[in-house]
């Protein structure tokens, strides 16, 4: 039933995103700055200080509009990312998993179109991500997002 209550709460957001025309690039821009803030709050406090401010360098990245643009170095990036993912898959699971949240920050829209599940956002693929390291944050998602991207429009 959980499942079911959350799908539709995701469900609520995404429509209420979509009526109010918020992009693909604002929605992977307010994921890093979520990501960060959960960073700032010490929310990964089981993981090393020196992964966590990498990650929140890569994430100040991302949320940079002319950043994102650059094909080239979006690209170098995720690169780099997939890098640090792959060196901690197996001696530090939890850090892995925060790498891929990462990662989807530097995803594309036409990737997304291509490659995604159909969704005509990638939120809630965001929220399970994110919810394999920290299961208890829909909450804060839901509001995180409703209240940054919502306000705006």
């Amino acid at each position: 039933m959980k499942d079911d209550f959350e799908c539709g709460i995701f469900d609520e957001l995404e429509n209420e995103l979509i009526f109010a025309n918020v992009s693909f690039s604002e929605i992977a821009r307010t994921y890093a700055r979520f990501l960060l803030s959960l960073i700032e709050q010490k929310r990964f406090d089981s993981i090393a200080s020196s992964p966590l401010h990498m990650l929140k360098m890569l994430l100040s990245d991302a949320t940079l509009h002319s950043m994102m643009n650059d094909d080239l170095l979006r690209k170098k990036l995720s690169s780099e990312l997939w890098g640090m993912e792959k060196r901690f898959r197996k001696g530090n699971v939890r850090l892995a998993e925060i790498i891929r949240c990462v990662l989807f920050c530097y995803e594309t829209e036409e990737r997304w179109e291509a490659e995604g599940p159909g969704d005509a956002t990638p939120i809630y693929l965001y929220y399970l991500i994110l919810r394999k390291v920290l299961p208890d944050v829909a909450e804060i998602f839901i509001h995180y997002f409703q209240s940054e991207l919502l306000r705006k429009y």
